[in-house]
């Protein structure tokens, strides 16, 4: 194992998810500029992330539309992760978003301290726009 996936194992939790436009526009944040989230890294080779919009009602959804805006306001995957050249990549095994399921994705590692940004390609083919998740290492108990 590298000393970078090494520095990965873990729990993180999420400062900032924003869209970043190769034209310039402004960026986008698809769950809010206060999303919240966790990213674990597992020592063996596993990867879950979970995100969601701040400030969900604490009741369960009994609509179908208000099913619909709880699942419009969470995004989750796992799967395996492999380290390699400072990029880590994410092989998608389960996600709420089943087109995700098989893909790989691309993440380019940059540590500061305790910040780990990830950014790389969208999951969008063809996107003219990158991703780029902020996270914090979480507290231990």
């Amino acid at each position: 194992m590298t000393a970078t996936a090494k520095v990965l194992i873990g729990a993180w939790r999420l400062e900032s998810w924003s869209l970043v436009y190769e034209d310039g526009r402004p960026p986008e944040f698809p769950l809010g500029q206060d999303a919240q989230g966790l990213i674990m890294y597992t020592e063996d080779g596993h990867v879950a992330a979970t995100l969601m919009k701040a400030g969900r009602p604490a009741t369960a959804p009994s609509s179908e539309a208000a099913k619909a805006a709880a699942y419009a306001e969470t995004f989750a995957y796992a799967g395996r992760y492999e380290v390699r050249d400072g990029t880590v990549f994410h092989s998608i095994e389960i996600a709420t978003n089943p087109a995700l399921i098989g893909i790989r994705s691309t993440r380019y590692i940059q540590l500061e301290g305790d910040r780990l940004t990830l950014s790389g390609p969208d999951f969008a083919p063809g996107a003219a726009r990158t991703q780029r998740i902020v996270w914090r290492r979480a507290q231990s108990r």
